[in-house]
């Protein structure tokens, strides 16, 4: 993000936050968000995604004598 981006997103957001805003400025904010979060998602598009590690957890041994109605409590 440039210090232009950041001034521009602050003083939107500032102008939206103080008061009254007008529908420009609403959609001015809109419009600089949502270029940020396109930059971002092509930015980690571009980045080699990690293939997930699956791990299983360990099975837990059944018990030899499981009492009647243990299901209820």
């Amino acid at each position: 993000m440039t210090a232009d981006d950041r001034t521009a997103l602050a003083l939107a957001a500032m102008r939206i936050t103080k008061g009254n805003p007008s529908a420009e400025d609403v959609a001015a904010l809109a419009v600089l968000l949502a270029s940020r979060i396109r930059l971002r998602h092509e930015t980690q598009a571009q980045a080699p995604q990690a293939e997930a590690k699956v791990e299983k957890l360990p099975l837990r041994p059944r018990p030899s004598f499981i009492a009647p109605g243990a299901w209820a409590s």
